[in-house]
């Protein structure tokens, strides 16, 4: 059967937008960017944090000195105005320009904001800015309550020479000299100081700050230009890939649409050459017509008008005209099996009956090379369903195959054989053999072995070619197994019509 692959045609060419997908180089670096940034935006913060926490203990650790000196100072000076002989601070002159120069001297070189003194109820009775004196809702809650966001404490001195707090706020630090508000029962003044560090803060982090920043800029700086240069080399790569692609897909275009034009030439011949056989093995069958039936009235009256020489070339003319029409019919069979134009007349066949009647046709041959023929078989019936006349033909073929290549007095056996609902049929005979490169294009059309034994046999290399096409229309197989001057076996195997124990019974 003659079939042309066209091979791909340019539909079935991927493009060049299927092939190049957009490359993930630029998602990559700026993801790469935004992940390197935000680490550094977290780095500075936490690094900030840290060091402003560490800048105000230090400036809690240096006002703890100056806090205790300065109220201590106070209350020596207003003791000694209270109560001049023993020095104890029993109350507040009346006289706020005296406290406040008081304050001053004692507060002379240091940044103070503001200093309140509170009487024992809580009550901010002196204060640096008028504003807050007689306030009593400040510190009602305590120290720890005042306003500003407290994050840190140091111990100074109290009036009384007890412990008490420093509170640091994020811009002032307030200084305490009790941890409490003094109840009712004491006659214990507090003074409050507080310190403006935010100018302090700021100095001692601003260094800090443009370090980082510049840090963040120059690790930003030689990020970037590292995926620049990553994504310039990326777009490179991806231009030169897609260059080198539409060269490819160019130069398959070219191949696919040469491949179509040989695969349509191979087409148009291979019809061409179809129609030839047919034509041929028509107009051939006409003039043999006439051969053969010419040859048979001169063999008619032999006796009367040939003589020997003239009998002699009658039967060469007849033996010619056989072997072309049988020429003539294996191309013509070849042509239909090709064209897939070859019919099978099925009817339920009795295979027995197929190999008798082909060894009762070949006898003849085989009794011209004294070969011997064994044949074995089941007795039972043994139907399938097949066309009788292209078995037979099958059979008679690799009959006369198995005759021609095989020396005279040799044997050849036929067995057949059954596996569950496939029947098997072996003819073995002791010839040539074939080599396992010529084994290989058995089934070529017109192949024949190149050697000195084949030549000397008559033959055209359409026999098996038609026998293995049959079998298989007939939904079996047929194989040879040969070795090259140890003989041949060809084997066939073909479907039962149904299982064998049926096939039994209905015999």
């Amino acid at each position: 059967m003659s079939s042309v692959d066209h091979g791909p045609s340019h539909s079935d060419l991927p493009n060049e937008d299927s092939l190049i997908t957009g490359s993930p180089v630029k998602q990559y670096a700026l993801a790469s960017i935004l992940i390197v940034l935000g680490a550094l935006v977290a780095v500075n913060f936490v690094s900030s944090r840290v060091e402003r926490e560490s800048v105000i203990s230090r400036l809690e650790a240096e006002a703890l000195g100056p806090a205790k000196v300065s109220t201590s100072r106070i209350v020596d000076e207003l003791g000694l105005i209270s109560d001049p002989t023993g020095g104890m601070l029993r109350g507040l002159p009346s006289d706020l320009s005296v406290i406040d120069r008081i304050v001053l001297d004692a507060l002379a070189g240091q940044q103070v904001a503001r200093v309140d003194i509170l009487d024992s109820a809580g009550e901010i009775v002196y204060s640096t800015d008028p504003f807050y004196i007689g306030d009593d809702s400040l510190y009602a809650e305590g120290p720890n309550e005042a306003n500003g966001e407290y994050v840190g404490a140091a111990a100074v001195s109290g009036l009384d020479g007890h412990t008490a707090l420093i509170e640091a706020v994020i811009t002032r630090v307030p200084v305490f000299t009790a941890g409490r508000i003094p109840s009712e029962d004491t006659h214990e003044t507090t003074i409050v100081m507080f310190r403006d560090v935010s100018a302090a803060i700021d100095a001692a982090t601003s260094a800090g700050a443009q370090f980082r920043f510049w840090m963040v800029i120059g690790v930003m700086t030689v990020v970037f230009a590292s995926l620049m240069v990553v994504v310039m080399r990326g777009h490179k790569a991806q231009n030169d890939s897609r260059t080198k692609l539409q060269r490819l897909l160019v130069h398959e275009h070219l191949l696919v649409s040469e491949l179509d034009q040989r695969n349509a030439d191979l087409k148009l011949a291979d019809e061409s050459r179809l129609r030839l056989l047919s034509v041929v093995t028509h107009e051939l069958g006409n003039p043999l017509t006439s051969i053969s039936a010419f040859a048979g009235m001169l063999m008619k009256n032999k006796e009367e008008n040939l003589s020997d020489r003239q009998l002699s070339m009658v039967a060469a003319i007849s033996r010619g005209e056989t072997q072309m029409r049988a020429l003539v019919k294996d191309l013509l069979d070849l042509s239909r099996v090709e064209a897939d134009d070859l019919e099978l007349e099925i009817e339920k066949v009795d295979v027995r009956d197929v190999i008798g009647s082909s060894l009762e046709s070949m006898n003849p041959i085989f009794d011209a090379k004294f070969q011997t023929v064994t044949y074995n078989t089941s007795p039972e019936f043994i139907s399938l369903e097949g066309d009788r006349i292209r078995l037979n033909q099958v059979m008679t073929n690799l009959l006369a195959n198995a005759s021609k290549y095989s020396p005279e007095g040799s044997n050849v056996e036929v067995k057949t054989y059954l596996n569950d609902s496939i029947f098997g049929i072996e003819i073995s005979d002791d010839g040539i053999g074939i080599s396992p490169e010529d084994q290989l294009q058995l089934f070529t059309p017109f192949f024949r072995s190149e050697n000195s034994e084949t030549r000397q046999v008559s033959g055209n290399g359409l026999g098996l070619v038609i026998c293995k096409q049959i079998v298989e229309l007939h939904g079996g197989e047929l194989t040879v197994n040969s070795t090259r001057g140890s003989g041949t076996t060809v084997r066939v195997e073909l479907p039962l019509s149904k299982p064998v124990s049926d096939s039994a019974d209905a015999a």
